[in-house]
């Protein structure tokens, strides 16, 4: 592990040869060469689906919600309007307006149920939860220092905590674990406790200090909520090891009812918990862009009582200022209780239904999918099926560390080649391997692109299987 600079040889290489060739430092050199998340991404997003451009990529492995955009454009076409005091000038500063911090405030504790009051002091505004885990990542480690994360998580946290902060992801695995059988285990306190205590321990072996926990909840890719007992599970956690507490909670309003899912579980924010942790442990995350359909605005929002960290992030918060006019758009909303509470349950209607359409369509394909998930915009979908051949390995040899280097080689080939050939045929999909996931052959599939696109980018997925599967039967 340690140091994201402390690389195998030929990446050593690599790194100094872009530092050279490119006049770069050595962290510009490195995000050359391997900070590259955007690069495919925004070439999906030139060319959308729609009715009108039906040759366009169906985006299915981009984490956006669609279905209330048109609720959202209205909302602003209405709401805009641009004052030059206000919204042309530096304001109150990069912090966040006293407006939006206000609204927040109240919307958070009407929707979180903290423990406490939401100060507005205790809010700064920034570009999107990505900023505020990037701000919180830099204020508290040092270059090589670890973040523990449970497996599988967020691909975006790699660049959150790696590209501009540098500090070392600490998977926190499950499958070694004893008695561990599916991904229900993941959300169990005793394996939580476990599978952490693990990670902290390989991270002292290999001289990587860890400073905190970062954990997505509801959670990215499972589409699961946290039980109020591994929440407390985690802040005991952090607690006994003096350790900062990141909690990602921008799909906080994003749970829908699964009636198919014998695990259901609701929503608990961390901050509805916090009187079980040193206050300057706890930082929480809550954004527009999922709840609200609103990835394009770029605005999230850090919670954090620790005035030592405030301190810290306040200034560099000029580097992820939100612009005063998108700012007082959320506000609108967040004013607004009538539409808030309406825009916010039609969403979730909304989310159970496409989610239905498609597991209904994974059922009768009969692909295997995590059905406990109530929350997010994704499935995690099993293409195991479609990787191993001639049939998939006993369970417990398709965790990648167990398998033969040729067969995980050829296994994450097959990975790259489900996707490149979704995306020839007009569909994206994001892979497991992203996920650091343990086990080789999972997908995530979003499903709140607009109806129509949905039933037409699930059609050229099962196209891009059929397709393989006689390929590689060859």
């Amino acid at each position: 592990m340690g140091s994201t600079f402390h690389t195998s040889s030929p990446e050593e290489n690599e790194v100094q040869n872009a530092a050279v060739t490119y006049g770069l430092s050595q962290r510009g050199a490195y995000n050359k060469i391997h900070m590259n998340h955007w690069d495919l991404i925004g070439k999906m997003l030139g060319n959308p689906w729609t009715p009108d451009n039906p040759d366009g990529l169906v985006l299915l492995g981009v984490a956006e919600n669609a279905l209330m955009h048109r609720e959202v454009a209205e909302f602003i076409e209405k709401h805009m309007k641009v004052d030059p005091i206000k919204h042309l000038t530096y304001g109150s500063g990069p912090r966040g307006s006293p407006r939006l911090r206000k609204a927040l405030a109240k919307f958070l504790d009407n929707y979180l149920l903290p423990c406490e009051d939401t100060r507005p002091e205790d809010l700064i505004i920034l570009q999107g939860v990505s900023g505020v885990l990037d701000s919180l990542t830099w204020a508290v480690c040092d270059d090589g220092e670890g973040v523990i994360i449970p497996r599988p998580f967020y691909t975006g946290f790699q660049v959150h905590f790696r590209s501009r902060a540098r500090a070392t992801i600490v998977p926190a695995s499950f499958q070694d674990i004893p008695g561990y059988q599916d991904f229900d285990d993941i959300f169990r306190p005793d394996f939580v406790r476990k599978a952490f205590e693990n990670a902290l321990r390989r991270a002292q072996d290999e001289g990587v200090r860890v400073r905190a926990v970062c954990i997505s909840n509801p959670h990215n890719p499972l589409g699961r909520c946290y039980p109020v007992d591994t929440l407390i599970e985690i802040l005991n956690f952090c607690g006994r090891h003096d350790l900062h507490l990141f909690s990602d909670e921008i799909y906080a309003n994003s749970v829908f009812q699964n009636h198919d899912a014998p695990g259901w579980t609701p929503f608990t924010s961390m901050l509805s918990l916090s009187d079980r942790i040193d206050p300057k442990l706890l930082h929480v995350g809550y954004g527009a862009s999922k709840d609200w359909c609103a990835n394009g605005l770029r605005i999230g929002a850090l919670h954090t009582r620790n005035k030592g960290m405030q301190r810290a992030i306040a200034d560099n918060s000029s580097l992820t200022w939100s612009p005063y006019i998108v700012q007082d758009l959320w506000a609108a909303m967040l004013e607004d209780e009538d539409f808030t509470s309406s825009f916010l349950k039609k969403n979730r209607t909304l989310l159970a239904e496409q989610h239905a359409i498609a597991a209904r369509f994974l059922d009768r394909k009969r692909i295997p999918y995590y059905r406990n998930s109530n929350a997010g915009v994704f499935i995690w979908i099993d293409l195991r099926h479609f990787l191993y051949k001639p049939s998939p390995p006993a369970n417990g040899e398709t965790e990648t560390r167990r398998l033969k280097q040729s067969d995980a080689d050829t296994y994450k080939q097959r990975e790259m080649e489900i996707v490149d050939r979704c995306l020839q045929n007009g569909v994206s999909i994001a892979h497991g391997s992203d996920y650091y996931t343990e086990t080789l052959g999972w997908f995530r599939l979003v499903f709140t692109c607009p109806k129509e696109g949905l039933e037409v980018g699930l059609e050229r997925i099962w196209k891009t299987l059929q397709e393989l599967e006689a390929e590689w039967k060859r």
